[in-house]
């Protein structure tokens, strides 16, 4: 029998300034973390993905709320709008 070893590697931690958790940003947008999720799959929330961890961009979650804004939470008027300005 024969053990594969890995030589020990150092990985240095991407520059995160300007990121946030995707936890952190459904605080901000006040959303459920799945719904961020979906929002990031559809291209809504520009992300960096570190291993399997994903950081959402600070400046699309304010571009969002900018394109949103006078919005109900719940509007479907609201997806319209986000869809036309891509």
């Amino acid at each position: 029998m024969t053990l594969l070893t890995r030589s020990k590697q150092t990985l240095t931690m991407p520059d995160l300034i300007g990121y946030c958790t995707t936890a952190e940003a459904a605080q901000e947008l006040q959303f459920h973390i799945n719904h961020i999720r979906r929002m990031i799959r559809r291209g809504d929330l520009k992300t960096k993905r570190v291993g399997q961890m994903l950081f959402v961009s600070l400046d699309s979650i304010k571009q969002y709320q900018e394109k949103t804004k006078g919005f109900d939470k719940h509007s479907p008027l609201k997806r319209e709008k986000i869809a036309k300005s891509k």
